[in-house]
């Protein structure tokens, strides 16, 4: 027995010393103050603690559930937190200006986020933390500013990027990624990947105008690099080439294949997570409704207690005529005048709400999270897009057979109607859980991919065999100009010779002998 327990002891010994060998130190930064983009890349993080890694993550948003051992937060200081921020007053609609109004405002929200984590006290604990005991990675957001990627510089570690949309046209260089902008849509755009002539020749010219501009952030990036740790740093053009791997949250079932290098990784819906109790008053309605409910919810940012008067009586006028219940988040005290039919609440477990059996339609503004949880869920939706890639994501929906675009500048009572009529269709509703059967069907859930993927560049990163060739040639070489040119240069000279060698040959055929000319002149 005593022999027993000694072997028993030893193996446990041994198995804690090897999986202490096999965690990794990861710093997590995340700069931008939006808890949306930030829902995506706390269940990444807790992930990789659980995995028994141990894992440092600043950002602005302290975890709230129950700690987890490995993982150790900091918060960042400096900038206004987004949460109910946008206002629908004085809204109308989307125009061409908007792709640059939008790249503005992402280049001046770049430069403030990489002001505000570089003079933060944050920043400065994880660096001494750092130069006790090394990091092994970073993990960061790809954004609207490449700033922490001179961190890692400074740290001398790899580092990992986290999309939680579709990735911005910078993006797509520094890994090789094909871009191809007559089918890969931006995440500025407007459409899906089906597009007309107009939509194409729109398309690229905004992805190629806001890839030059973006040298601007780049410009700001290494300005505030410098000040912060002194001259010396690459430009963060430059160390954005060593990216060993971008975790995107996208899916091709929801927004259409396209070829992908193996340092991009499709982990979309990385925020979903096992489906919670409802809370009491809320499942009862749900119960309560075999005709069906409908929800509304336009998320965490957008205010949909901010619509105008006019649209707001719109939208309450066509609910009124609909025989379903309607579930709407709405963050101010109930408005007046609502119809039975339409229940209010100031708050909602939206995936929890989305997959209940009596769910039949949802609307939403198209952010990213809600798209995908309804996709997950299989519930249609009625699109309004309003910011930003909620176009992108409305256009996937809609091309996709699973949603109905519902523009904002159009809104009145008869057609908030119509589109919904259109939605509750029996062909959108087999349509989403077509889609969503496709979407849930994969061999690992999304958080298990990203962790697997983030352990993979720690044991294998070094010798960078997911990286594609393409990330390290110039524009003109992976464009391949300089053979176009080549072969253009040979074309006018092969024609040229053509032309010389034709004028001889018709001089000689057709130039008249001298005898025979002299013998006419005698005659």
């Amino acid at each position: 027995m005593r022999l027993g327990s000694f072997y028993l002891l030893l193996w446990v010994v041994i198995d804690t010393a090897l999986e202490h060998a096999s965690s990794y130190r990861i710093l997590g930064l995340f700069a931008h103050p939006g808890l949306s983009h930030f829902k995506v890349f706390h269940p990444i993080m807790r992930g990789l603690a659980e995995a028994g890694h141990q894992v440092t993550v600043v950002s602005y948003f302290p975890s709230l559930d129950k700690p987890h051992p490995n993982y150790e937060d900091f918060t960042f200081q400096g900038q206004e937190l987004l949460t109910n921020a946008f206002s629908l007053e004085g809204f109308s609609r989307r125009t061409f200006l908007d792709n640059f109004v939008e790249f503005y405002e992402l280049a001046s929200w770049g430069f403030e986020t990489c002001s505000s984590a570089l003079n933060s006290p944050a920043m400065d604990k994880v660096l001494a933390l750092h130069r006790s005991k090394p990091y092994d990675l970073i993990v960061t957001e790809f954004f609207s500013t490449d700033c922490m990627l001179g961190v890692s510089h400074v740290m001398k570690v790899p580092f990992v990027g986290l999309s939680s949309c579709a990735l911005m046209p910078w993006h797509y260089g520094r890994v090789g990624l094909p871009d191809s902008p007559s089918y890969i849509p931006s995440e500025f755009s407007t459409f899906s990947e089906r597009m007309s002539f107009w939509e194409r020749f729109e398309n690229w010219f905004v992805i190629r105008s806001v890839n030059l501009l973006y040298r601007i952030v780049e410009w700001n990036d290494n300005r505030l690099l410098t000040a912060k740790f002194g001259k010396g740093i690459p430009s963060v053009r430059e160390i954005a080439r060593n990216t060993s791997l971008i975790l995107v949250n996208q899916h091709y079932t929801l927004s259409g294949a396209r070829p992908l290098v193996p340092a991009v990784v499709e982990i979309g819906g990385v925020h979903i997570q096992n489906q919670k109790p409802l809370p009491t008053d809320v499942q009862k309605i749900l119960d309560d409704s075999p005709e069906g409910v409908i929800v509304i919810s336009w998320g965490s940012v957008l205010r949909a207690s901010t619509l105008p008067q006019e649209k707001r009586d719109a939208i309450v006028n066509a609910l009124r005529r609909l025989p379903m219940k309607v579930v709407w988040k709405w963050e101010d005290d109930s408005p007046k005048g609502l119809p039975k039919n339409v229940i209010v609440r100031k708050w909602l477990p939206q995936r929890d709400v989305l997959c209940h059996p009596n769910v039949r339609l949802f609307l939403s503004h198209g952010g990213l999270l809600g798209v995908s949880e309804a996709v997950h869920c299989s519930v249609p939706v009625v699109v309004t897009p309003i910011y930003g890639d909620q176009f992108l994501n409305a256009a996937a929906l809609v091309n996709r057979g699973m949603g109905v675009t519902m523009h904002y500048n159009k809104i009145t009572a008869e057609y908030v109607y119509q589109c919904i009529q259109t939605a509750l269709h029996a062909s959108i509703r087999e349509a989403a859980i077509a889609v969503s059967e496709a979407y849930r069907h994969r061999p690992h859930t999304p958080v298990e991919l990203a962790v697997w993927s983030i352990e993979n560049v720690l044991k294998n990163g070094a010798r960078r065999l997911e990286k594609s060739h393409g990330s390290e040639l110039s524009m003109v070489v992976y464009n391949s100009w300089d053979v176009g040119l080549a072969f253009g240069i040979m074309m006018v000279l092969s024609l040229a010779a053509v032309v010389a060698i034709s004028r001889k040959l018709s001089n000689v055929l057709f130039k008249k002998p001298k005898h025979a000319s002299s013998k006419s002149k005698k005659l």
